[in-house]
């Protein structure tokens, strides 16, 4: 009989199963049981713990400058959270924070209280096209640890994201919240292009690196013909964050999936977010689109100035 330091703990052999799981899987592993949600929800956040551990002394200071400044944590990181632990061969170089213009200098002083000083910042008709959502990048070192904190010049963090090169990397991490955008893609390891940015950035070459760095971790790039059996995937489709293809997976209520309008408006501040990916129109030759993004903001306070009636009042003069 083998000692009883041979054998592994129930709890040690849980986390290592649900560490060959993609969020996919953990999400209906939590639908099984309360025991079972419990535990998935500990290990997600344990995994989000050890993504801050590496640039905060204390992991609770990224979550809480996430929660107090309406940002999230985007780009390779998010990725990597959503597919299995075991079993994805890279890690990510850097950390890729997004954050609302009216919270960016809150964030940034929180960053460089926790020693982080200011590397460098570009503007975004430097690093972006004319029509980006991204107001800026800052990027801020401690060491050998990198952040970029990408601004938003929207109203939220979010809407720069939907304007990304692929689809694999139009997922997000909040405080409390899991997201991708295509689930039945990212999950698979497949992605479509948004090419939009490509015809239109000023430098494409970094565009098309950034899809080439993530052909090497694995993602394979499919045409938008070879998906049309998959609903909401074709790229004229109109997407928004609370349509019925999304994923959100919430850290608090797992295995809760659904995500309203009223559950967006309390964490991020907007209604909705629309968009479509851009490039060569499907099935129209020679056609073709920028990739839009819309925010749907609440303006209740805006009715309530009678701001809408002055705007229909100037209308009716001219």
């Amino acid at each position: 009989m083998l000692p009883p330091e041979k054998f592994i703990k129930c709890g040690d052999l849980a986390e290592i199963m649900m560490s060959y799981c993609d969020v996919g899987d953990l999400q209906q592993l939590a639908c099984a049981s309360r025991r079972q949600s419990k535990d998935v929800r500990a290990y997600l956040k344990h995994r989000l713990c050890r993504v801050a551990g590496q640039y905060f002394e204390n992991a609770d200071e990224l979550l809480d400058i996430l929660r107090t400044c309406d940002a999230v944590i985007s780009g390779s990181t998010a990725l990597h959270l959503l597919l299995p632990e075991r079993g994805t061969p890279w890690t990510p170089k850097d950390l890729d924070i997004y954050v609302p213009l009216a919270t960016s200098r809150f964030l940034l002083n929180r960053l460089q209280y926790e020693g982080y000083t200011i590397h460098s910042q570009l503007q975004t008709n430097v690093v972006n096209y004319t029509y980006s959502h991204v107001h800026g990048v800052v990027v801020v070192c401690k060491g050998q640890r990198k952040i970029d904190v990408v601004i938003s010049r929207t109203s939220t963090a979010l809407s720069p994201i939907f304007q990304f090169h692929s689809t694999a990397v139009m997922n997000f991490v909040s405080a409390d919240t899991i997201f991708c955008s295509y689930p039945k893609l990212t999950l698979r390891r497949l992605s479509l292009v948004n090419a939009g940015p490509l015809y239109c950035s000023l430098d494409r070459r970094a565009i098309l690196d950034a899809v080439r760095k993530y052909q090497t971790r694995g993602i394979q790039y499919i045409r938008c013909q070879d998906l049309h059996g998959v609903k909401n995937t074709c790229k004229v489709s109109t997407r928004t964050i609370t349509d019925a293809a999304m994923m959100w997976i919430n850290l608090e209520g797992l295995p809760r999936a659904s995500h309203s309008f009223l559950d967006v408006f309390r964490q991020f501040g907007v209604l909705d977010l629309q968009w479509n990916l851009g490039g060569m129109t499907c099935g129209l030759e020679g056609g073709f689109c920028r990739p839009p993004v819309e925010v749907i903001e609440e303006e209740s306070a805006l009715l309530s100035q009678g701001e809408f009636a002055d705007s229909e009042g100037e209308q009716e003069t001219v």
